[in-house]
């Protein structure tokens, strides 16, 4: 991995984390790590904060997580939710902060708070980054409840003069239901399944085929309630499982061996940088492919595309 690594940033030099000027289409294969609440530092998590994106966009996440709730004034943070402190009150009780009051405190004295438009907003900057949306209340997610947030989501973006950024979205839903409020409202570029508590075999055997029926390419269910089993459940109907949160490298590996596309971490971007190489990397090839083909070319002895991918 650290021989990776180093060629990596050999083949890249200055250009290692230079950002694309359009957003490519999304498709899941490319995603093998999800920035979990925008990602962590340090010993710090669920940061959902500005400097959270940036750290791990240098480090080559391009597919990011990211809590949403409401401040007591109703407006749309980037949070995981009010219990927990995280610097910005004193004591460990819960309180929820005016939009004010929660962008005038840094995260732990030090970390950036954002609205939800502020995030839309940077997203603008980073056409080829993609964000899951994480809007909680799961048990009263309905199909109303859904299509009033996503509208809500959609004005931000508008009001803001970034309304091309919802192609950036991805909206992980949490029943059937969710899916029809959203997809009334956008053509999101992909959609992801949470399964945030436990299923039955039956009830996870009906998701998978639902998700099979809407072209709903991926789902993501908590480590503890993964299973070969349920691994299985969803590999028969080609849905791609991504397993949370996991923070060891071992872990993750395990995981994708034994099917899993991929996890969604705090600090795993290694797994993003090897991503992003490769990536790279296949730029280089088909650009070497084309440069061999080419009339400059004739009479020298250029090994064949099928040949160089073994490099």
């Amino acid at each position: 991995m650290v021989e990776l690594l180093a060629v990596t940033l050999f083949l890249w030099g200055n250009d290692a984390y230079s950002i694309s000027a359009t957003t490519p289409e999304f498709k899941w294969e490319n995603y093998k790590t999800i920035a979990h609440a925008l990602g962590g530092i340090g010993d710090k998590t669920y940061l959902n904060s500005k400097e959270s994106f940036l750290a791990g966009y240098q480090m080559g996440c391009r597919l990011f997580e990211v809590d949403l709730v409401k401040t007591s004034d109703n407006v749309w943070v980037c949070r995981h939710s009010w219990y927990q402190s995280l610097g910005q009150w004193e004591g460990d009780e819960k309180k929820v902060l005016s939009s004010e009051e929660f962008l005038s405190r840094p995260i732990y004295g030090k970390y950036t708070p954002i609205t939800f438009e502020d995030l839309l907003v940077l997203l603008s900057d980073y056409p080829d980054a993609f964000v899951m949306l994480d809007s909680k209340q799961y048990s009263l997610r309905n199909y109303q409840k859904t299509v009033e947030d996503y509208a809500d989501y959609i004005e931000l973006a508008e009001a803001a003069g970034v309304p091309d950024v919802m192609g950036q979205i991805i909206p992980e839903i949490y029943n059937q239901a969710m899916f029809a409020g959203t997809a009334l409202l956008y053509d999101f570029p992909g959609y992801i399944y949470s399964l945030w508590q436990e299923y039955s075999t039956e009830e996870l055997t009906e998701i998978a085929a639902f998700c099979k029926e809407k072209n709903i390419q991926a789902a993501t269910v908590y480590y503890k309630y993964w299973s070969e089993d349920v691994q299985e459940i969803f590999d028969k109907k080609g849905i791609r499982l991504y397993i949370y949160t996991v923070n060891d490298l071992k872990e993750a590996q395990y995981y994708m061996q034994e099917g899993a596309a991929g996890v969604c971490s705090d600090y795993l971007r290694i797994l993003c940088l090897t991503e992003l190489f490769c990536r790279h990397y296949e730029m280089i090839i088909e650009d070497y492919y084309s440069y061999s083909c080419s009339g400059m070319n004739k009479g020298k002895d250029i090994r064949s595309k099928k040949n160089f991918n073994r490099i």
